[in-house]
């Protein structure tokens, strides 16, 4: 198990939302547009949420990797376990957006027309 003292700050480099699964053209499109945007990707996890993650460095995550802000670091951080913590997880994704063109395979795999 991977503990947070010997960890490269993963949970650190991104942030996530999950969204409503897309239903119709509009909704593809802004996802694709989204993903016309450096460090966006969308995926759908095994639990069937639909999620974006923006790639981005917390400011207080310093050059070793270690939190600057510990001792008054936001309660999400403290309620993130290493049971949560992705680099123990074998978590898989059912499908990975990271580019427009994805998300055109995708519907075409499942015979999604509009």
């Amino acid at each position: 198990m991977v503990l947070c003292h010997t960890c490269n700050g993963k949970c650190c480099k991104y942030i996530t939302v999950i969204i409503d699964e897309p239903e119709d053209k509009e909704d593809w499109d802004e996802i694709k547009w989204w993903l016309l945007h450096k460090g966006v990707q969308v995926y759908l996890d095994s639990d069937d949420d639909w999620v974006v993650q923006i790639s981005t460095r917390c400011k207080h995550l310093n050059n070793d990797n270690k939190c600057d802000n510990y001792e008054n670091r936001p309660e999400v951080c403290r309620e993130y376990t290493t049971e949560e913590c992705e680099a123990n997880e074998d978590e898989e994704t059912k499908a990975l957006f990271k580019k427009p063109e994805d998300v055109d395979k995708y519907l075409k795999e499942k015979n999604i027309r509009f």
